[in-house]
Formats: structure tokens, sequence, C-alpha cells
């Protein structure tokens, strides 16, 4: 029988600084996990795509929640660890030296004398970011995700018209797999948010199969929404889809036919697309249209110049460009020396005789045009560049063509001569004139004739 008359032992030394450790250990151990388990779940449950926006609002509350409490956990273990809980009993406790002294822990003694130099909010503040880092390396990235995607998913399916319009944009520019689907289930309403939608679908021209893009818009072309059906062609155009020029050729006929102006999106899907069977239409377009219309005409049918049956395109600019407007001229001889046949050069040349010095000082413009469904954002392309004077514009022309048969030469020849020396030409015209001449003559006979490059007087090379 155990003497009840003889004192207890006295405590072991540091044993309460050891027990308050391991129970810290302990507690640390059990919140990160929890932690972590909370992160992953709602991580989950949001990129599933099922939580309203409520709903998200409390998740993503749950999510930097268990951040915050893990933090704490997390920093109470560190001032213990390394400034002996300093923080926790001075400011929680409320322990002083006198006090610590009296129960006989040699140990917090000691950790009382200690000085916590960076201070305990800064403390968290470290956890925190480490904790922050853990959660979102355990869940892919999360925050990011939730912030650039998750977020605009979320509105895409429970926003109104406007903020659905707005998430669709923001999303035609990510690649993240959860993307794709929800635009195609976006592209199945009627109304602003499918053609929003089938515009975004059309942006993706970097997939590597255009096939999972393409399926739904082929759909939404056959759609009885007039706005879906249209943002549908142009994005099929876009895509480089060409089963679909016919569709989009009737397209541009019921606009023209309707007598309103015909959206400028579908000539740049023409041009696109670049089927021998969109010549005629074009043709018309580029004696019987509005300027703007005439002078994308004149750019879409440039595009096929790899197609067979092409070379139709030139003898429809070449008869076009006598009697056509300034700008539409301009865009015409840019279309010319895209498609680079070199019978065209004398056409080129009748061209610049004809015209008079103002109008050979015309700066021809570019076209800048954006492909989004309101015309604004920043899916704009440029066209007809570089904005060059309407004689320099021939001269360029005439560079990318050359001139290789003696028919031609014969004609092209004197006439950059007697131009590289016109002291009324416009300077530069004087200097690409030369450049071009020798150009044509260094090609022509390689062993006689000087090279290009000591015509320009440029130096030889070593």
């Amino acid at each position: 029988m155990p003497d009840a008359s003889r004192p207890s032992p006295a405590p072991t030394p540091h044993r309460g600084a050891r027990a308050t450790r391991a129970k810290l250990v302990s507690l640390t151990v059990l919140a990160n996990m929890t932690g972590l388990l909370i992160a992953i779940w709602v991580a989950k449950t949001l990129r599933s795509g099922h939580a309203s926006d409520a709903a998200q609002t409390g998740w993503m509350f749950a999510y930097y929640g268990a951040m915050f409490v893990v933090a704490i956990v997390d920093a109470f273990l560190v001032d213990a660890l390394l400034f002996g809980g300093s923080f926790r009993r001075k400011y929680l406790q409320g322990q002083d030296g006198r006090q610590l002294e009296r129960q006989g822990d040699d140990e917090e003694l000691a950790a009382s004398f200690k000085t916590n130099g960076i201070g305990f909010p800064l403390v968290v503040v470290l956890c925190g970011g480490l904790t922050y880092l853990l959660f979102n390396f355990a869940n892919g990235d999360f925050d990011t995700y939730h912030r650039t995607i998750g977020i605009h998913l979320s509105t895409l399916r429970n926003g109104d018209e406007t903020e659905r319009r707005a998430a669709v944009i923001e999303l035609s520019v990510r690649r993240a797999p959860q993307v794709l689907p929800a635009l195609e289930h976006a592209l199945a309403q009627e109304g602003d948010t499918g053609g929003w939608a089938a515009w975004a679908l059309g942006r993706f021209q970097d997939l590597p199969t255009k096939r999972p893009v393409v399926v739904p818009l082929v759909a939404a072309a056959r759609s009885s929404d007039p706005r879906v059906r249209h943002e549908a062609l142009i994005a099929l155009g876009r895509l480089q889809h060409r089963p679909m020029a016919p569709y989009i050729q009737r397209e541009v006929e019921r606009e023209r036919d309707a007598g309103q102006g015909i959206d400028p999106r579908l000539l740049y899907a023409l041009g696109s697309i670049q089927v021998t069977s969109s010549v005629p239409l074009l043709q018309g377009l580029l004696h019987g249209a509005d300027e703007q219309t005439q002078r994308l005409a004149a750019w879409a049918l440039a595009q096929h110049r790899d197609q067979r049956g092409g070379r139709d395109a030139v003898d429809v600019l070449e008869a076009r460009l006598p009697s056509a407007s300034a700008d539409v001229r301009c865009a015409i001889v840019h279309a010319l020396g895209i498609l680079a046949d070199e019978a065209s050069n004398v056409p080129l040349v009748r061209a610049y005789d004809d015209s008079p010095p103002d109008a050979l000082a015309y700066v021809c413009p570019r076209i800048t045009m954006s492909l989004s469904p309101d015309g604004a954002g920043d899916d704009d392309v440029e066209l007809l560049r570089p904005e060059r004077k309407f004689g320099m514009k021939i001269i360029l022309a005439m560079g990318q063509m050359r001139a290789t048969t003696s028919d031609v030469r014969d004609a092209v020849e004197p006439w950059l001569s007697e131009l590289a020396h016109d002291p009324v030409a416009l300077p530069e015209v004087r200097e690409g004139s030369a450049s071009l001449l020798a150009g044509i003559r260094g090609g022509r006979n390689d062993a006689d004739a000087k090279t290009v490059d000591e015509a320009l007087g440029l130096p030889a090379e070593p």
C-alpha cells in the first residue's frame, strides 16, 4: 500500500514546456491536414461547375478561412520553437518571469528572456504565405484557375446577358480544358450569348486540331437564330473550314440583296477560306458595292493566289483598276502585288502614267477591322499594309512580281530607267525604281549586269 503521508515527487523539470510543445505540434498537424482536406474539397467542388454564385462565395470563404486558421496555428508553433512561446505567454496567458520562477520551470523562465524580434503578426504572414503555396500546389494552382477561369464559368451559367457576354470575352483567350465545353453549351443558347460564344470559338485557331471547335460551329451555322448563324459562319471562315464556303457566300448574297451593308467580317471569312468559287461574287462586289466593301473584296481576291484558278482574280483586278476610286485603286495595287503575276507590270505602269501628281502622292490607307460582334475589343486585324503613297505602292507591287520574260522587261526596264531619273517624281519613287531596275537586270544576267548590292552602293559580302 502506498504511504499517503509521503509527499508526491516533484515535477520533472521542463515537463510543462515539453507538454505544451507536444500539444502544439499535434494541433498543427491536425489543423494542416484538416485545412488541406477542406481546400481540396472546395477546389474539386468549384471546378466541377455545379456551385451557384451564392454557394461559390461560401465555398471560397471556407477555402480562405481554412488557410487563415492554419496560418495562425502554424505561427503559434513557430513562436514556441524559435521564441519559447513569448507571444503566447505574454499576451494570451499573461505570465511574467516571477510567475515562471514560482512554477519552477527553468526552461520557460529562460525562454521568457528571449525577444521576438520579427513580431508575431509577421510570423503569421509568413506562415500564411507558405500555407497559400501549399494549398495551391495541392490543388493545381486553384487560386489562379478560379480568378482567370472559374469565376467566368460561373458567370456564364448564372449571370444575366451582359455578364455572360463579358464572361465569354474573358474565356475566349483561355485554353483550359473546361473552357471549350462551357462555350459549346453557351453556343446552344439563342440571342447574343450564342452569337458571342460562336465568335469566341472562332478565336481557337491555335488548337492542334480544330475538330472540337468546328463540329459545334457547323451545327450552329444551321441555327434558326440569325445572330447565332451569322457569327458561326464568320467563325468557321476564320478557322478556314472550306466546306462552309457556299454558306458564307449565300450569307453575303442575302445581305447584298437586302440592300443592307455587308458585314466586312464575311469578306474576311471568304478571303481566309480561299475557294475560287468566291471569285465571281467578289468580282461583283468589286464593281457594285460601297467603297469599303470594294477594298475588302480586292484584298479577299488576292488571298486566292495559291489556288488553282487563282489567276482569274488577276484579270478581275486589272480590269477594275483604271476606273476605281483612289482608295479602291490602292487596294487593287496592293492585291496585285500579293498575286505577283508578272504580266500585271504593264497595267501598273499604265496606272502610274495615268495618275496626276496629287494622286501619286496620296497615302493609301490601311483597313483596321474588329472581328468581334460589337466591333470593339482587342480582336482586330489590319489589312492593306504598309501605308505608302500611291506611286510607291505601285513600285512595291512591281517589286513583288519582278519581270523575267523579255516582252515584260522590254516594257518595264526603259520605264523604270526614265522614272529613276525623273526630277518630278517623288524621291522614294526614284530610289525604289532604281533598286527595282537593278534587281531585274541582276536577275536577268548575273554574269554581265551589276548585282543589286552594287547598284545600291552597298558593300560586297566578304
